[in-house]
């Protein structure tokens, strides 16, 4: 957790405004959030604003939210392209989606990828009923993005790729699509971000990985843990459902599974259960910034340690 309340800056407020291509109207500087190193507030509010009307695939809301993405990582330096696939929608229909990929030359071309992953469709609107999406899956996005920051001017051995998937939700044909277009045998591990939002009463982030990272990576990540946040690291679905009381396959929950199927090395970070999953009350409110952005910053110091 940030201990110290950060001065507002107006004038690199001003300047993020002016330089984002969406509408300054979804924006605004607050003075606990605002500063050089994080954007994280701003991310998230601005996915979960009514003009992306929940972020549903094939929708002029996920259209919005892949330009906005687009533009954020374009800002930072990286080269964006788009990845448009089509995916069966009906029985009779196909539906058009695209991922958002950013990646940035490395001085070692042999080195395998590091790929991050964060899914950034919603349910969209039911009815008169809005799904934001805030921690599903706007916290994932904001993470994706706020580390794409982090290391746009830090040098690194692997070669760091940063997506942002679409379809998640219908069926993770997003990250599907994206592994069939690369080889396997190039990427080194898969981390995915998907409901990071930390619960304040129990804070902790939970780790879920396969059966090679759990060996090679548990003690690292265990030891994030600090005053402030838990880290929990598990290949055991089993576990996590004590520990929630549910039945969920955790290797198939989110776009690692994409990775798993091709036997790529993944780490999925998340929460863990959210009560307000898939339903309206997703929203900014229940989101504890300052612990976030602690969360993310403790997965920002685990990642610079497998690029040394």
């Amino acid at each position: 957790m940030i201990n110290s309340v950060m001065k507002v800056n107006y004038r690199h407020c001003v300047r993020i405004l002016q330089s984002l291509l969406i509408t300054s109207s979804l924006f605004y500087c607050d003075a606990a959030f605002a500063s050089a190193d994080s954007h994280l507030k701003q991310d998230v509010t601005t996915l979960t604003s009514t003009q992306f009307y929940g972020r549903k695939t094939n929708t002029i809301g996920a259209k919005r939210a892949a330009d906005y993405i687009a533009s954020r990582l374009t800002s930072l330096g990286y080269e964006v392209q788009e990845q448009t696939f089509q995916y069966p929608a009906t029985f009779y229909q196909k539906a058009t989606a695209r991922n958002i990929i950013a990646t940035k030359p490395s001085a070692c071309a042999q080195c395998k990828k590091i790929i991050f992953t964060a899914h950034y469709d919603h349910l969209g609107q039911r009815g008169t009923k809005l799904y934001p999406g805030a921690n599903d899956n706007a916290s994932g996005v904001a993470a994706l993005l706020y580390l794409a920051a982090y290391f746009a001017d830090k040098p690194h051995q692997n070669q760091l790729m940063f997506v942002a998937t679409d379809a998640e939700e219908n069926g993770l044909h997003g990250s599907d699509y994206l592994v069939s277009q690369l080889n396997s045998a190039d990427i080194g591990l898969n981390i995915n971000l998907d409901m990071l939002v930390v619960n304040k009463r129990k804070p902790r982030i939970y780790a879920f990985l396969d059966g090679q990272s759990i060996a090679q990576y548990k003690t690292v990540i265990t030891g994030l843990s600090d005053e402030n946040i838990t880290f929990f690291a598990t290949s055991s679905s089993a576990r996590l459902n004590r520990l929630f009381d549910l039945n969920v396959d955790w290797r198939r929950a989110s776009d690692h599974y994409s990775f798993a199927k091709a036997g790529v090395p993944y780490i999925y970070f998340g929460m863990g259960h959210d009560k307000h999953h898939h339903q309206p009350s997703d929203t900014l409110e229940h989101i504890d910034f300052r612990l976030f952005e602690h969360a993310v910053s403790k997965i920002a110091e685990f990642v610079s340690a497998l690029t040394r």
